[in-house]
């Protein structure tokens, strides 16, 4: 092997895109670094032979609440000889400066020796504050979103009160000038009152347009709950259309903040739309819970969907213009939540929705049945 080919490996080292290292741990809990590429110093401002020298540097440099992190992470590593990774934060007094960084490093053990990680120190500041910018601005964004969906309801609750409080009521007032004329008219002046009766059924038929219009735009059943509000609009489905539906809600009412109860009704609102333009379906089945995953001690709603109508393929899924869902999928991540749509062709669809709930929000829904 020549002397030019015998240095590679060395410069391999001094090129790499951060600190390369050996690390030993011996049998009896000590420390030694054999070996520390130069970029030491570049990256954590002191000498290769000043850290070789005292192994203990590199600990004194990690911030307090990141140092748990890496003696747990070192531990596991060396139990199991599984790739030793962290990630954790540097404060560099040389630099006064405070770094992200990224080890990873693959242990062996030797007899004698004690567990050896050859690894590299990697500095992520700059992904890491490009992270915090992008968490930041989803966070302004989403704050948006729920700013927009919240006055959004609420104009829909305006308009549904001025709709029902006055054109409603200009309608009703009207109705009864027009009975007070049809008692006033002669009874043989059959055109005149045949005309009164033709503009009283359309009054009637404004009335109940308004009335469904309010009731669309915001239903009064929303004031009982979500559980509610969920079997009536389900009911609501099946009377208008015909569609069979059979909706099974948990032995508890749900209670949710009034902005999560909006988004999950309109998921479900969106997702019957979907079944009634689409899936010639004759059977629906909604199903709305309580649980609490495995391992988890945060219950989550689950509200599920499912249709036998033709199914939704992964290419209706994912078309541009499939607005409903996207709406829904939106929805539920403002929620922190999930929405799952499948499908196959033939086998009818199913939308799922799961997201938590904070800490424990069953109650007995015979309180609410006996106040409805």
């Amino acid at each position: 092997m020549s002397g030019e080919e015998g240095l590679q490996p060395l410069e391999i080292v001094a090129n790499a895109p951060g600190m390369v290292f050996q690390y030993v741990r011996s049998e009896d809990d000590q420390d030694r670094i054999p070996f520390v590429s130069d970029q030491c110093f570049n990256l954590l401002g002191i000498p290769a032979e000043t850290l070789q020298a005292n192994p203990g540097l590199f600990m004194s440099l990690v911030l307090e609440e990141d140092q748990e992190s890496l003696r747990r992470s070192r531990s596991q590593s060396a139990i199991h000889l599984s790739t030793w990774s962290w990630e954790g934060r540097l404060r560099i007094e040389a630099f006064h400066d405070v770094k992200w960084v990224s080890l990873r490093a693959s242990p062996r053990r030797e007899p004698g020796v004690g567990v050896i990680w050859e690894g590299i120190l990697v500095n992520v500041t700059q992904s890491r504050q490009r992270e915090t910018r992008l968490r930041q601005s989803h966070d302004r964004l989403r704050e948006v979103s729920l700013h927009v969906i919240a006055a959004r309801e609420h104009e829909r609750i305006r308009i549904a009160r001025e709709i029902h409080d006055d054109l409603g009521g200009n309608l009703t007032a009207i109705k009864i000038d027009l009975d007070w004329l049809t008692r006033h008219i002669a009874d043989d002046d059959m055109l005149l009152l045949e005309k009164l009766r033709t503009v009283e059924q359309l009054i009637n038929r404004t009335i109940d347009s308004i009335r469904r219009i309010s009731r669309d735009l915001r239903p009064g059943i929303m004031d009982f709950g979500i559980v509610a509000a969920i079997e009536w609009e389900a009911r609501e489905f099946s009377r208008r259309l015909g569609i069979a539906c059979d909706v099974r809600c948990g032995d508890q009412d749900i209670e949710l903040d009034q902005d999560a109860m909006v988004s999950v009704f309109r998921i479900l609102q969106e997702a019957l739309t979907n079944i009634a333009k689409h899936a010639h379906a004759s059977h629906v089945s909604v199903r709305l819970n309580q649980v609490e995953p495995p391992g988890s001690a945060q219950p989550e709603l689950v509200l599920e969907v499912r249709d036998d109508g033709c199914g939704i393929t992964p290419t209706g899924r994912e078309k541009p213009d499939s607005f409903g869902i996207r709406g829904m999928v939106e929805r539920a991540g403002l929620l922190d939540g999930e929405l799952v749509v499948e499908g196959a062709p033939g086998k009818g669809t199913t939308v799922r929705l799961s997201m938590p709930l904070p800490g424990t929000c069953g109650r007995s829904r015979s309180s609410l049945r006996q106040r409805s």
